[in-house]
């Protein structure tokens, strides 16, 4: 049988990489076309594992916790050249990647650096460029996570003579969901202190994440003494590798008064705790200036919350109909709009809105999954 191979040794440093894969996977095990030709392959180092074996025999798994390069070099080709592996989705240019860019199926989740280059050094810019650019220049699939991205690499690469197909995707967070029960749920309020009603920001506080305007609508509303009775909650990994200071810029509104005792930054997260977090918050706010296709949107899909949406052209595209746009640049708008969501929540006649249907969440999450698999059957099949 064919073989597509899904490494995820390259996107050890990000963890929303490796999650991407998880959820195309999933797609692709939705597919009785792509199962009937294909057996799905995935390479990860043992530390990461554990975010695939959800699928058990339904794939094979490949551990390699080696760093000699060489040696990985030697291993990839043994696995790829001599066990049938037609396509490597996902595939990267590196100096390995290059070695098999015939059967490579290229990703791009976003154009970041072309929208939003003040968020980047100089030499990564070039960097990012050139490697998009050596995807775009050739003729194999190039994968895009929205019709947003299509659009931008039209725009940015008009010459590019890559074949190009968008393919969504889904939150396959079934597993972790089927672990979750009121006992853990009481565990990680008591472990984190979460025992008021609270507002959820979960992402990283990566510049482009735009929690700047969330902290400032924060302080406006606690400055107005409104919502007492409400904290703020953020997760997510406290580091930008490219805007070192923003976090010290960020903390200096959140630690300061008045909204130093309403906000509680948790760090990084382990996943089933995060949407443990997420699936008891009243609401959830998100407000990125840029996404390929925003997890942190379907993770809320699939635990039927209700979002505050950043209105930029992927959540325009993304959104369902629990979501609200609200200008991203717009604190004082986004305060008002939390605010009146709140009392929208308190009101007895809406809890069951604001608490979410995960049931219909989860069957949701299998027909899209389904309509997603039929542009990688275009791609596979």
């Amino acid at each position: 049988m064919k073989k597509i191979l899904f490494n995820g040794l390259g996107n050890r440093g990000w963890i929303g990489g490796l999650y991407y894969l998880k959820n195309i996977i999933f797609s692709c095990l939705e597919s009785e076309k792509i199962k009937k030709e294909y057996r799905i392959v995935v390479l990860i180092d043992s530390a990461h594992a554990d975010i695939f074996t959800c699928f058990g025999n339904r794939i094979d798994l490949h551990i390699y916790d080696g760093t000699n390069k060489a040696k990985l070099a030697l291993y990839e080709m043994n696995l790829i050249w001599l066990h049938g592996v037609k396509y490597c989705y996902a595939l990267e240019l590196n100096k390995i990647g290059s070695l098999f860019a015939s059967r490579g199926i290229f990703w791009i989740p976003d154009f970041q650096h072309k929208t939003l280059p003040e968020f980047f050094q100089p030499e990564e810019l070039a960097r990012k460029d050139v490697t998009d650019r050596k995807m775009t220049e050739l003729t194999n699939t190039l994968v895009l996570s929205s019709e947003d991205a299509r659009h931008d690499l039209e725009r940015f690469y008009p010459e590019h003579k890559c074949r190009t197909q968008v393919v969504h995707f889904v939150s396959y967070i079934e597993p972790e969901l089927r672990t979750i029960t009121p006992e853990l749920e009481r565990g990680v309020a008591d472990k984190f202190g979460l025992h008021k009603k609270y507002v959820y920001l979960p992402n990283q506080f990566w510049k482009h994440k735009n929690h700047v305007v969330a902290v400032r609508a924060i302080e406006r509303i606690k400055k107005q003494g409104l919502l007492a009775d409400y904290d703020f909650v953020f997760t997510g990994n406290l580091e930008d590798y490219r805007n070192p200071e923003y976090i010290n810029e960020l903390k200096a509104v959140m630690e300061a008064e008045p909204v130093a005792g309403s906000i509680r930054l948790l760090g990084f997260v382990e996943r089933t705790e995060q949407l443990c977090i997420m699936k008891n918050a009243v609401f959830i706010v998100q407000p990125s200036l840029c996404e390929g296709w925003g997890t942190v949107l379907e993770d809320a899909k699939v635990l039927d919350k209700a979002v505050l949406l950043s209105d930029i052209p992927v959540h325009r595209e993304q959104k369902n109909e629990k979501c609200t746009l609200f200008d991203p640049h717009d604190p004082d708008a986004l305060a008002d709009l939390i605010v009146a969501t709140a009392e929208r929540a308190d009101r007895p006649e809406e809890a069951a809105y604001f608490a979410g249907d995960m049931m219909a969440g989860m069957a949701n999450m299998y027909r899209e999954a389904g309509e997603y698999a039929k542009a990688l059957e275009k791609i596979f099949v």
